[in-house]
C-alpha cells in the first residue's frame, strides 16, 4: 500500500509538478513551490489604491457643495463608529404629541419636536441627536441642513443641523415666525415698540445683517431663500370694512421692498420661497405662484371647493388638496410645480389627510391607507398605514415615513 505523501503526477501536455498532500506534511514544511512574484502582488495594490482614489475623486467631485468640515465629522463619527445605530422603525417619540407641523426631513433623515424635545434621527430610528427644550409652543422650520424651532409667542429659539446644538437664544420681542437657510443665515420676525412688526436677519455668526419695520400690515409668516439674501413675508390688514392680505418680496441689501402683492379678501395661511427663486402662497380660497423673477403673480382657483390640506416644498412646488364637499371628502390633489406649471391633477374620489411628492411620484395619505400616484393620475403603489396616521413624507422612491400620534414609521410601497 503507498503511503500518503509527497507524490508525482504527470498530466498529458503539462511538466511534471510536485503536489503536496497536506495531511502528513508539517505546518513549517507546506510552502508554494511556485510564489507569485514580488511585483505582481505590488502591481495588484497599486492598481486596487489607484480605483480606490479614482472613486473618492469622483465622488468629491460630484459632493463637492457637501465637502464640508461638518459633513467629514458627521460621516467619521455617525456613519463610520456607528455612534448613531438604531432598532429600526417604528421609533417611539420623545415627549407626549408632535404635530404635523413639526415633522419635516432635515438632510433626507427625519427631524421631529415635540413638547418636550427636538430630535433627529437616521435611516435606522438612530438618533443623531435629542435636544430638550422647554417651550409652551415649538414651532419647527427646516431648510436643507438647519432646523430652526421658535417659541412662538414667546422669545426662545434653537437652531440645529443634523448632528448638534448650532445656536440657542432669546428675542428681545415676542416672536410671530422664523426662517433658515442652508447657509445658517436665519430671519426672526417678531414684535417691535415702533412699528406692528419687525424683521430681523443674522449671520451664521449671530451678527445682525438686515432689519426692516412693518407699519401698515400685521404679517405673521416668513420664508427665507437658499442663498439667505432675500425673503418673502406674508401678512394682513383691512381695507373698507374687508380683509386684505399681502405678501413683501424683501431682499436684504435694499432698503425698501423689492415686491408687494396685495390679495383682497383671501387669508394667506403659508408662503414658501423656491430654489428657484419664485414662491408661492396659499390662501383660504385660493393659492398663488409669485414669479418674482418676472414681477407677476398666478393664481391657482379653487373653483369654490374647499381646502383640506397642503404641502410646500422648496424645491418641487405646491401640492393642494381641494375637496367639493364641506367635509372634506371627495377629494382630487392638484400639484404646481416649481415653474408655477399645474403638472398633476388626481383624483382620489376620498379624505385626503397629507401628500408629498418625489421623483415624478405623489405619496397621498388616506384613513389607514397611503396611495403613489403618478403625474398622470394612476395609482402605481399601495401602502398600509395605521388609524393614527397623520403626515406622509417620502423616505426615497420605495419607501415613506409616516407620522403617527406616538410613533413614526417607514414603510415601503407596494406595487
Amino acid at each position: 500500500m503507498k503511503k500518503k505523501g509527497n507524490y508525482i503526477k504527470k498530466l498529458a501536455g503539462e511538466k511534471e509538478r510536485e503536489v503536496i498532500s497536506y495531511e502528513d506534511a508539517p505546518l513549517d514544511e507546506i510552502k508554494d513551490s511556485e510564489p507569485l512574484p514580488a511585483n505582481a502582488t505590488k502591481t495588484f495594490f497599486k492598481g486596487f489604491l489607484i480605483l480606490v482614489i479614482s472613486v473618492v475623486v469622483v465622488m468629491a467631485v460630484t459632493n463637492i457643495d457637501k465637502l464640508t468640515p461638518e459633513n467629514i465629522s458627521h460621516w467619521v463619527a455617525y456613519d463610520l463608529l456607528g455612534m448613531s445605530e438604531g432598532e429600526g422603525y417604528p421609533a417611539s417619540f420623545s415627549g407626549a404629541d408632535v404635530d404635523t407641523g413639526n415633522f419635516d426631513l432635515m438632510d433626507g433623515v427625519p427631524v421631529y419636536c415635540s413638547d418636550t424635545s427636538i430630535t433627529v434621527l437616521n435611516s435606522n430610528a438612530g438618533k443623531y441627536q435629542e435636544v430638550n427644550h422647554a417651550f409652551a409652543n415649538p414651532i419647527l422650520s427646516t431648510n436643507s441642513s438647519y432646523s430652526i424651532v421658535y417659541n412662538e409667542g414667546a422669545t426662545g429659539y434653537t437652531i440645529i443641523d443634523r448632528d448638534s446644538v448650532v445656536k440657542t437664544g432669546l428675542t428681545e420681542k415676542k416672536i410671530f415666525c422664523a426662517d433658515v437657510c442652508p447657509k445658517g443665515i436665519y430671519c426672526i420676525l417678531s414684535e417691535d415698540d415702533d412699528y406692528l412688526a419687525k424683521l430681523t436677519v443674522y449671520r451664521k455668526d449671530d451678527l445682525e445683517m438686515y432689519q426692516y419695520s412693518f407699519a401698515d400690515f400685521y404679517v405673521n409668516r416668513v420664508s427665507i431663500n437658499t442663498d439667505g439674501t432675500r425673503a418673502v413675508v406674508s401678512g394682513l390688514s383691512a381695507k373698507n370694512g374687508s380683509l386684505l392680505s399681502v405678501l413683501y418680496v424683501l431682499d436684504f441689501s435694499q432698503g425698501n421692498y423689492m415686491q408687494r402683492y396685495e390679495f383682497d379678501e383671501i387669508y394667506i395661511y403659508d408662503i414658501k420661497y423656491l430654489d428657484n427663486g419664485n414662491a408661492v402662497a396659499v390662501g383660504d380660497k385660493s393659492a398663488y405662484y409669485i414669479d418674482i423673477n418676472g414681477g407677476s403673480k398666478k393664481n391657482i382657483e379653487y373653483h369654490s371647493k374647499f381646502l383640506t390640506c397642503y404641502t410646500l416644498d422648496r424645491k418641487n412646488g405646491m401640492l393642494l388638496s381641494l375637496s367639493s364637499t364641506p367635509d372634506g371628502k371627495e377629494c382630487e390633489v392638484l400639484m404646481t410645480d416649481e415653474n408655477g406649471k399645474n403638472t398633476a391633477d388626481i383624483m382620489t374620489n376620498r379624505q385626503v389627510l397629507s401628500m408629498d411628492y418625489r421623483n415624478d411620484r405623489v405619496a397621498v395619505l388616506f384613513d389607514r391607507e397611503a396611495c403613489v400616484y403618478n403625474m398622470k393620475g394612476k395609482k402605481v403603489g399601495e401602502i398600509p398605514s395605521k388609524s393614527d396616521s397623520r403626515k406622509i413624507r417620502f423616505a426615497d422612491i420605495n419607501s415613506v415615513y409616516i407620522l403617527g400620534k406616538s410613533s413614526l414609521y417607514n414603510i415601503s410601497a407596494k406595487e
